[in-house]
């Protein structure tokens, strides 16, 4: 084929928008069916073992596409300089790159260069239109083709086979400034690209890099990669791409197909593809994408919110279209994709609870993580998240997440915010193996080792100590209770006395034990006045002790020792982009001073630190400690010393659950139980309160349980508080028999789901206790965690939907049973 046809070619599989349409198009070139010209990926031909262990999710994988493009308009820049990207001169972070290619300045300049949030909307709209996602194809159910064109540095046909068709070169690993280092080509795209998992790739090298005097390597260069069945003895899939030219049969020659061109048509305009003209880049498409997100791609419910969460903070902004035909304007077709922290910043206070978010510094195992915590107003977060809660990042890029169900953890007790809390977690100064201990190559989720688990312990101790997040989850729990605790004392007195009338349930709950008021009183709310930040603190030392002067406190040897601060910084000091402060923990050994690692909660003016002590430490021994607050701002640091004094294990006497007192030795409905639970607030939820519900119930929902908090801070005594359908379907149907009493039947439906999730709470505390108890036995590494798949409040939901058309019937059938 000459160059003409081969351009023909290019511009027919280009447009289009189904697998049989290439299958149809590479039959008619002779192409489809001729095993000789199609070579292995990577020339390897058990490819499917690396490029099927990707990403497990279909964006997550499209996003690794993005990055490649992101990282292509970098290298172009660094290359059409004169720099090498590997040398010293080059950028030497994202940050770095972006800064120099984009602004003409260096990051040191200010710290808030090499930022996109603080480009204004018109220098973001221009970038973006250089790298493109557009939807073509089907509309919904049938899934669409998505096609990614950037103008970056592109590839001449003959590097091909090394850069996007390779999977073990290190074609990046040694540039300081781009992220797709593990050299998979995005790969994990394929697996979710129809049934054939086709995709076509079209690249040229930008002319004033291309270092040839070789005529085609400055051509178009274009190619099918195809997924081919297991035949014969191969047990596994090949991946293959076509490279026709000087194919030899064995699967590893050939090259891809070329023609000249001074531009092609890559580029999107509006909701019409392939129509703005460019002299150099790369196209990739991806035929009939298998994701669930169908719809209108900037939607709400479409792609670009999804892509958004997991580049929160991208490097450079990246231009959405629509191009299916969708009814609407043209230019509601498009819009740009800027990262979730810039969408948050761009729109913080419709969104944002106030004094939020806040930063805190951490560090696990030596290494340092900046945790930035978003509370959202109610109604508010599903436009930026669905169940993710926490995620974790390198470089603005989503590498892992744990769920909302993190939140609802017993020790937590953040119930009642779980579903409007992100935190961001940024992990980019990780060293190299911690990177490779935390997440799997694929970058979309965690590995679950040692270094996860302390994460995962530090953020739980980080959460539950946040008094913003305490304050805050008061707050909405007053608001949807306050008023309905009153109504629910008859039921606790009624539950109360069959509590007591049986011996078997008095001995697994507690009663009287609810907090009469668990909300601050009216006018201490009022007397609170709002905090006010200074974006520079002017000090920050140790609460109630004379700044620079040393002090001494004592700390439990098996417990976390907590100092607190005060200071006029705003929330955001330790994670905002410019003039960011920095917090840092020494205890000194010798004459030298040593790191070590420390989480500080910084909210309204107060800052909680919270350390472990040492190993190899002794009772008795004073260790000397200081804590440093700087800022590239600051003349001098903030230097705090303090001592503190080391003192025996903590006894477990003051454990409110280690009481037993037993049926009989105290008379009255206020004894408490051994290993009981405390008696929760029992709200009646009614049809027209459903929507108000988060998520909203439904005729199913039977109970619904909410983790408020603990009893004086201990995990053994949780408070919940129960929300019945009073409407629900099963019970609404019983009430249609004009036999039964409607009084009665209600109150058997409502005190029997009470007693359900009573039980099933009390089981999972059994459980969990058990589970400690063998992992401080054993050398198994136990996980006493609730997982974020199952919480005790899903478990209760679930099975008390499956109970509850059994409730009724069976205390009703059951307590008419007979001798007989």
């Amino acid at each position: 084929m000459g160059n003409d046809e081969n351009k023909a070619l290019c511009l027919a599989l280009i447009k289009a928008d189904s697998e049989q349409e290439v299958i149809d198009i590479l039959s008619n070139a002779g192409y489809w069916d001729n095993p000789k010209v199609w070579r292995y990926y990577g020339d390897y031909e058990n490819n499917f073992n690396s490029i099927g262990n990707q990403q497990a999710h279909p964006v997550a994988a499209l996003v690794e596409k993005i990055i490649n493009s992101v990282d292509a308009r970098l290298m172009r820049e660094c290359l059409v300089r004169g720099i090498d990207p590997e040398s010293e001169d080059a950028p030497q972070s994202i940050t770095d790159a972006v800064a120099l290619f984009f602004e003409n300045r260096k990051a040191t300049d200010s710290c808030m260069a090499g930022r996109i949030k603080n480009w204004d909307d018109h220098k973001r709209l221009e970038e973006s239109k250089n790298i493109t996602v557009a939807a073509t194809g089907f509309r919904p159910p049938g899934n669409m083709c998505l096609t990614i064109a950037d103008n970056g540095e592109g590839q001449s046909p003959a590097a091909m086979p090394t850069t996007f068709l390779s999977l073990t070169k290190s074609n990046k690993l040694r540039i300081p400034f781009v992220q797709g280092k593990f050299n998979m080509g995005g790969t994990g795209v394929l697996k979710f690209c129809g049934k054939r998992n086709l995709q076509l790739i079209l690249s040229r090298r930008d002319p004033k890099i291309c270092n040839s005097n070789i005529p085609s390597y400055s051509d178009w260069g274009f190619t099918i990669v195809r997924r081919e069945d297991p035949v014969g003895n191969r047990r596994s899939s090949v991946y293959t791409y076509l490279a026709p030219i000087g194919a030899k049969g064995d699967h590893v020659s050939g090259d891809v197909l070329h023609f000249s061109a001074d531009s092609m048509p890559i580029f999107p305009e509006r909701n019409k593809p392939y129509v703005r003209e460019s002299e150099w880049g790369t196209l990739i498409k991806l035929y009939e994408y298998a994701t669930s997100h169908k719809s209108h791609i900037l939607r709400k419910d479409g792609l670009l919110a999804p892509v958004d969460l997991l580049l929160p903070e991208l490097a450079l902004p990246v231009r959405f279209h629509e191009c299916r035909n969708f009814s609407g304007d043209a230019a509601s077709f498009a819009n740009t994709v800027n990262g979730l922290m810039v969408r948050l910043s761009d729109n913080k206070g419709d969104n944002i609870e106030p004094g939020f978010p806040t930063s805190s510094p951490l560090s696990v195992d030596g290494q340092q993580i900046t945790a930035t915590i978003f509370a959202f107003k109610k109604g508010k977060s599903d436009t930026y998240k669905k169940s993710e809660g926490i995620i974790f990042t390198i470089n603005g890029q989503t590498h892992g997440h744990l769920t909302n169900d993190f939140f609802k953890r017993t020790a937590l007790g953040l119930g009642y915010l779980a579903d409007s809390i992100l935190v961001v977690l940024d992990c980019s100064k990780f060293s190299g193996r911690a990177r490779e201990d935390l997440f799997m190559n694929s970058r979309d989720r965690l590995s679950n080792g040692p270094l996860r688990k302390a994460i995962e312990a530090e953020l739980q101790e980080l959460l539950k100590s946040h008094e913003g997040l305490r304050s805050l989850k008061d707050k909405r729990r007053q608001e949807e209770l306050a008023e309905k605790l009153d109504d629910s004392k008859p039921l606790e007195e009624i539950l109360n006395e069959i509590i007591k009338n049986s011996p078997v349930l008095s001995s697994l709950f507690m009663t009287g034990n609810r907090l009469t008021n668990p909300f601050k009183p009216k006018k201490v709310i009022a007397e609170e006045k709002p905090f006010i930040g200074r974006r520079y603190p002017t000090y920050f030392h140790v609460k109630g002790k004379a700044p620079g002067k040393p002090h001494q406190r004592e700390c439990h040897i098996d417990m976390r020792c907590r100092v607190i601060f005060e200071t006029d910084a705003v929330n955001d000091y330790f994670s905002r982009d410019t003039d960011r402060g920095e917090f840092t923990l020494e205890i000194k050994k010798g004459e030298e001073w040593c790191e070590i690692d420390r989480l500080l909660n910084l909210f309204n003016g107060v800052a909680t630190l919270s350390f472990h002590l040492p190993e190899k430490i002794s009772v008795g021994e004073l260790l000397h400690c200081r804590a440093i607050v700087n800022d590239p701002t600051q003349l001098q640091p903030f230097i705090n010393e303090f001592s503190v004094k080391v003192k025996a294990p903590a006894t477990l006497s003051s454990n409110r659950s280690t009481k037993s007192n037993t049926p009989g030795e105290k008379k009255g409905n206020n004894r408490e139980m051994p290993g009981g639970i405390t008696l929760p607030n029992i709200i009646e939820v009614y049809e027209d309160k459903w929507e108000e519900q988060s998520p909203p119930f439904t005729k199913w929902t039977a109970l619904r349980i909410t983790n408020a908090g603990l009893i004086d801070n201990n995990e053994a005594e949780p408070i919940y508080d129960f929300k019945i359908n009073m409407d629900n379907i099963y019970l609404k149907t019983e009430l249609k028999n004009k036999k039964r009493d409607e009084q009665i039947t209600k109150a058997r439906f409502k005190y029997g789901m009470v007693l359900f999730g009573l039980a099933l709470i009390q089981n999972n505390l059994q459980k969990q206790k058990l589970m400690s108890e063998i992992a401080a036995t054993t050398s198994d590494d136990h996980d006493d965690t609730e997982t974020n798949e199952h919480t005790i409040e899903t478990q209760v939901e679930e099975m008390s939907q499956a109970f509850a058309p059994l409730l009724i019937p069976m205390i009703e059938t059951l307590g008419e049973l007979k001798i007989e």
